[in-house]
């Protein structure tokens, strides 16, 4: 196994799944994360430090096991990636709305 080109098209099909692109990645990554770095990621040429998986959590919104989730997801298993669209939302409310969210949530469930 090619742990690096794995590791890249779990980065890829993360990204994807999230709806974003290479650049927008870049961006959510923060620092000086450039989109040609999560190109030659996804790639599998790119062998990642510790400080580039957490800069990868960050952006694609998910915990660094969801990163070696290699292959297919078995039926029933459940990722630790959150809704990274969900947490947006989360992200950018502010208290009151964060409490009718709640409420919602727990209606639901």
């Amino acid at each position: 196994m090619d742990i690096q080109r794995e590791f890249g098209k779990r980065v890829r099909d993360l990204r994807v799944r999230l709806g974003v692109t290479q650049k927008e990645l870049a961006d959510r990554c923060g620092g000086k994360f450039a989109m040609q770095r999560v190109g030659e990621i996804e790639r599998g040429h790119m062998n990642c430090t510790l400080q580039t998986v957490r800069a990868l959590c960050r952006g694609l919104g998910c915990e660094p096991l969801d990163l070696f989730l290699f292959g297919p997801v078995k039926a029933g298993r459940k990722l630790a990636l959150p809704d990274a669209r969900l947490m947006d939302l989360w992200s950018a409310a502010d208290e009151k709305v964060k409490a009718k969210m709640l409420r919602v949530l727990t209606e639901l469930l």
